[in-house]
């Protein structure tokens, strides 16, 4: 795939390339996470919070995000990642433990590191934004601000496809599809824009898994019967999800590590799922399960408490 033309936005239809056609991209290996000191559940900002206010437990939140750290700490030692960074959180800013969201680090064939700033909904996550924009000037990133999008919400809704120059847009609860035509524009990229048409999957990242580059893990009742058409052309194997599994456990919430260099995979997920732990299982993935119940009553597990970034 090589003409200008392919660089655009797809909601539909068939697709004029193949993943094939479509050039490498290297994978980010660093992981970052933010510090949940100011975490906090003070509205409702998603069906999952409903009537969560007063059921956080502090304590145990602390407990299960060091646990995750620990995890990433053992993905490091062996070789799966290869950095860990904590941000610190802010005071007022009690959603800035879940740092998939405030932005979308790319690096691409020019390898050039840029970082796009999202435009959060919630005026309260708009106050984190600042925080991350500045945390990547300082590691050297170039960040770059959308001019004609609304509303973008960082890797919460854009997913790379594993290895390829490919992009996945979930839009309809949080992210505006104008933000995936000005990304395409602008990185030369084609994009696949997913319409999410369930509550319950406000974000990409709730219910939608690439796995490798053939294969995705979803739940089917997100998405429309055209996005769905779309995902099936771009994957040769798509493993579907029930829903009800999928709601309870926040197992579309992994997050799955794939080391091109080492050859090495690891998945990180919720307790208690049994589809998508057998989905990662048949795929060859070493899984480590977590307990982030309290992060869930908020609308997140594992994949949305960390960033890659390269």
């Amino acid at each position: 795939m090589t003409s200008a033309e392919n660089f655009k936005v797809y909601t539909t239809g068939k697709l004029p390339f193949t993943i094939n056609d479509l050039k490498r991209r290297e994978e980010p290996l660093q992981v970052l996470m933010c510090s949940p000191e100011y975490f906090d559940i003070i509205d409702v900002k998603n069906v999952h919070m409903e009537g969560m206010a007063q059921q956080l437990n502090k304590e145990l939140a602390l407990k299960q995000w060091s646990d995750l750290k620990f995890v990433y700490a053992q993905l490091l030692d062996q070789g799966l990642i290869e950095g860990l960074k904590i941000i610190l959180g802010v005071k007022g800013c009690e959603d800035m433990v879940f740092c998939a969201n405030q932005t979308f680090p790319w690096m691409g064939p020019n390898q050039k590191r840029e970082v796009w700033m999202s435009r959060m909904r919630h005026p309260s996550r708009q106050r984190e934004v600042p925080f991350f924009e500045n945390y990547f000037l300082e590691m050297g990133y170039q960040p770059r601000h959308f001019a004609k999008t609304p509303l973008f919400e960082g890797m919460g809704d854009t997913i790379p496809h594993p290895g390829k120059l490919l992009l996945y847009g979930g839009y309809g609860h949080r992210s505006n599809k104008t933000a995936y035509e000005e990304l395409s524009e602008q990185l030369s990229v084609p994009v696949i824009a997913l319409e999410l048409i369930n509550e319950n999957f406000y974000h990409l990242d709730t219910c939608f898994v690439p796995l490798s580059e053939t294969q995705v893990m979803l739940c089917k009742e997100a998405f429309t019967e055209e996005g769905l058409a779309l995902i099936h052309q771009c994957f040769e194997e798509v493993l579907e999800i029930p829903m009800e599994e999928a709601i309870a456990t926040f197992c579309l919430n992994a997050h799955v590590v794939n080391n091109q260099k080492t050859n090495k995979k690891a998945a990180i997920l919720q307790l208690g799922s049994v589809a998508a732990k057998a989905a990662l299982n048949k795929c060859g993935y070493t899984i480590f399960e977590v307990e982030t119940s309290e992060y869930m009553k908020s609308g997140g597990s594992v994949f949305c408490m960390k960033m890659m970034f390269f």
